[in-house]
């Protein structure tokens, strides 16, 4: 596990991860669905939003007392997270997670919806159950706006004049929402001043622009195969990132790039056409402004960093941002 996130013991991951099993028990064994909600069970992410929210708590003077809530919404939030990328598999019909088949490539659309749903009830469940109503409703907003981002970004599918707005809109519901939800929810839960949660949300934000940013530009790296999906999968998809709309911006840049958004809209967009595409991407800077503006996002957190106070958690967040931002 990288340095930054040291601070997150082996022991107190493992007692997040018994209470996702504890939380995620099911009475479909010998299902397919049982298989989708065992997958996502074992599934061996990095858990980098329950080790953020845990990392947030640390600012709380009741960090200590509050341990085996925080473990439970830890549990929670990567439930929240499980669910909705077996959702997002459905939607974007997607063969791979992670190099991986996904769950409905695996075990069927109609047993991923279930599994998925039934997670998203369980959630709502052991919330209520557990008495945890604040962070409760924190975390329902969340996922408003993670569906509210998805919405808005299948309304962009394919539109050739989506802009940078309806980009970073529909990003902060997918991505940055859930971010912030773990750093306002580990600061409440603790006892943090509402001047520090303020601060810890606002870095949450920065935090989850970053991931997302980066994310968008390996669709841009030569090896594909470490992500799991083939090369450009997201503009085959009609899905415009940070790179190509930095590059639509630029004097020249709509009428090099339009051509090809709308070959790909009628699904006749070539191999070479795909190469062509990242070539024009590249040297019309999209690929250089993209890392600026996720530059921009690593200086405001840096700032933030700087407000809260001095600890070693604070510094391990200062390595995680420079490492986000690191080229």
């Amino acid at each position: 596990m990288p340095k930054y996130f040291t601070r997150v013991s082996d022991e107190q991951i493992q007692k997040i991860r018994e209470y996702m099993d504890l939380f995620m028990g099911h009475p479909f064994s010998g299902t397919a669905i049982g298989a989708v909600l065992d997958d996502a069970a074992s599934s061996q992410g990095k858990m980098i939003r329950p080790r953020l929210l845990v990392m947030a708590s640390e600012f709380g003077s009741a960090c200590r007392e509050a341990g085996d809530r925080l473990y439970k919404l830890a549990a929670i939030v990567e439930m929240t997270h499980l669910a909705s990328l077996i959702h997002d598999d459905i939607i974007d019909d997607a063969p791979l997670r992670r190099g991986k088949p996904s769950v409905q490539s695996k075990y069927g659309k109609n047993a991923a919806v279930y599994a998925g749903d039934f997670l998203m009830s369980r959630i709502s469940y052991h919330l209520m159950r557990e008495g945890l109503n604040h962070s409760g409703m924190v975390l329902s907003k969340t996922v408003e706006a993670m569906c509210v981002g998805e919405i808005g970004q299948a309304a962009c599918r394919y539109k050739e004049n989506v802009t940078m707005e309806e980009y970073l809109r529909n990003i902060h519901g997918k991505t940055v929402a859930l971010f912030m939800a773990c750093c306002r929810i580990g600061a409440r839960e603790s006892g943090c001043s509402e001047k520090v949660a303020q601060l810890l949300e606002a870095l949450g934000e920065c935090l989850g622009y970053m991931f997302q940013m980066r994310d968008d530009l390996l669709d841009f790296t030569t090896d594909h195969t470490q992500i799991g999906k083939n090369a450009h999968q997201d503009f085959q998809e009609g899905i415009y990132t940070l790179p190509v709309l930095l590059a639509l911006e630029q004097p020249g840049g709509r009428e090099a790039l339009t051509p090809f958004m709308q070959r790909n809209a009628g699904r006749i967009l070539s191999a070479e056409d795909i190469c062509r595409m990242e070539q024009l991407v590249t040297e019309l800077g999209g690929m250089e402004k993209s890392w600026n503006l996720i530059h921009g996002y690593q200086q405001h957190a840096e700032e933030l960093i700087r407000l809260l106070p001095s600890c070693e958690v604070a510094q391990l967040l200062l390595k995680l941002v420079r490492k986000l931002g690191a080229v």
